[in-house]
């Protein structure tokens, strides 16, 4: 094979060339990948509560499409649970006053324009829809089943059709929450059915992400003509290596633009204990092994018994955490009838107006077990304040409390849920991508630090883009604002370069 080099860097000759490099497959990549095929939302003309954003829509050129307009002027003022304003602008407009419990029509429009897509690519681990494909799917979601849909598709009348794979049972309302498994399923479809596949590359790896100039004094500067502010034309060019997993072979592309939309569910975090990974059989970092060892325990359990009912006699599950996952996990031992020990690090919290008890009830009787410590609750019990010392390869686990005094406690299974965190070991280190440069990037704590109205990454050679958690957005229905913003600023740099 002859290679060729550019900025002194070795360039396979089958090496591939687009204009966009899309790194993940999931919620964020695929709307993005949505715009970028060319799918301009509109505004539709209905009136919005809220006077002066009705206003502000209301004075663009008629059929101009959001993505040609002025996003730091339609997005001022605008107040939610997002931290980007051009996602608190797609979410105000796809669910107008949703946050006070109204129900409102969308008032946004979807146009295709052919001659407006973009060459792209997107690259996931597995099928598209990220890691919604690797969850449990007998999860419910946290947010409503309509604010996981995607742009141009609505979820119910999706599942009202018969999507879902399930010989049976009712559809989600509008109120209600949805499967793990129907969105999966949701999010899949999604890509086949609007014509998106033939941009995915899916069960593939990417291992490298580097420019190939770095030199910022070689761009050119420009002057935006709509709202004239200044910036930089990227001449900057990324080259993205990786394999597929299927053969081994690896893959090259040569991109001006690359967009990292992995999401924070890579990699589990760990505990950091003695024999914590040296016993990978039971001790679990994630809830779809723990199911399956939990099955397998109540296999053990009924053979056991012969069939004669009787309390159970394994070792107790040792459950480490005490967000949604430790809790998801509570509720799958506790359906199992199996033993519970619950480890968590402070006193059981409310969970707050935010999970409202009629709408969360699973995850409001778990809270008052770990408040109760666990002593109305049979094979329930609760160590509020204490963390784990140690995992032996007996089955024993060393706790530790509030007082300082250690105890052990033979387990069956551990499954330690305390969070997970984005692998971006693909790019080159020290890069400090965080809105805290000198700490790790963490969706919640130190999302990347993003132009607001760009969503371009504000520390790193030009051409670098993020969305959803990556960027802070860690629910899908702020994920198109982050779409929408990398779609009309790339819009806007190829249009400018197509009239020089």
């Amino acid at each position: 094979m002859r290679n060729f080099t550019i900025q002194g860097v070795t360039i396979p000759d089958d090496a591939a060339y687009k204009d966009v490099v899309v790194i993940g497959n999931g919620p964020s990549g695929i709307a993005l990948s949505y715009l970028l095929a060319g799918n301009w939302p509109y505004y539709n003309g209905a009136i919005h509560p809220d006077e002066m954003l009705t206003a502000r829509l209301s004075g663009a050129p008629p059929g101009r499409s959001i993505v040609k307009q002025d996003l730091r002027f339609l997005s001022q003022g605008l107040e939610g649970r997002s931290n980007n304003p051009v996602s608190l602008l797609m979410d105000t407009l796809n669910h107008p006053c949703a946050d006070l419990g109204l129900e409102l029509p969308s008032l946004l429009e979807w146009h295709h324009h052919p001659e407006c897509q973009v060459d792209h690519i997107v690259l996931g681990k597995g099928p598209p829809g990220g890691s919604w494909q690797a969850m449990d799917g007998n999860i419910l979601t946290i947010s409503l089943g309509s604010w996981m849909e995607l742009p141009g598709v609505d979820f119910r009348a999706w599942e009202a059709a018969g999507n879902t794979g399930m010989s049976s049972g009712p559809t989600s309302s509008r109120d209600s929450r949805a499967s793990v498994s129907s969105l999966a399923r949701y999010y899949y479809d999604y890509v086949h059915n609007q014509g998106l596949a033939k941009f995915f590359r899916n069960s593939c790896v990417v291992t490298s992400v580097l420019p190939l100039d770095t030199s910022h004094s070689q761009n050119k500067e420009t002057i935006d003509p709509e709202t004239g502010v200044q910036h930089c034309e990227p001449r900057a060019l990324w080259r993205v290596e990786g394999f597929d997993l299927s053969d081994g072979i690896p893959f090259c592309y040569i991109c001006r633009r690359v967009v990292l939309a992995t999401g924070q569910s890579d990699l589990p975090n760990r505990l950091g204990v003695s024999g914590e990974l040296n016993n990978p059989t039971w001790v679990l970092h994630d809830l779809r092994s723990l199911e399956a060892a939990l099955d397998r325990l109540v296999e053990e359990e009924e053979g056991d018994r012969e069939g004669v009912p009787t309390e159970p006699r394994c070792d107790p599950v040792l459950i480490v955490g005490a967000g949604l996952s430790a809790a998801d996990a509570v509720i799958a031992a506790r359906f199992r009838s199996l033993p519970i020990l619950h480890v968590f690090r402070k006193k059981a919290g409310a969970l707050g107006k935010q999970l409202p008890e009629n709408m969360y009830p699973e995850y409001h009787k778990v809270h008052q077990m770990m408040g109760d410590g666990g002593a109305t609750y049979p094979c329930y019990t609760a160590l509020a304040e204490h963390r784990v010392l140690e995992i032996s390869s007996d089955h024993k686990v060393c706790v530790v409390g509030p007082d300082n005094v250690a105890s052990v406690h033979r387990v069956s299974v551990v499954a330690i849920l305390i969070g997970s965190r984005p692998d971006l070991n693909f790019l080159p280190p020290g890069l400090g991508l965080g809105r805290k440069p000198s700490e790790p990037i963490d969706c919640r704590s130190n999302p990347i630090d993003v132009d607001p109205y760009t969503h371009g990454v504000v520390r790193a050679p030009p051409g670098m883009y993020t969305l959803g958690p990556l960027a802070g957005d860690n629910f899908v229905r702020f994920l198109q604002g982050g779409a929408v913003a990398i779609s009309s600023h790339v819009n806007k740099e190829l249009q400018h370069q197509t009239v020089l």
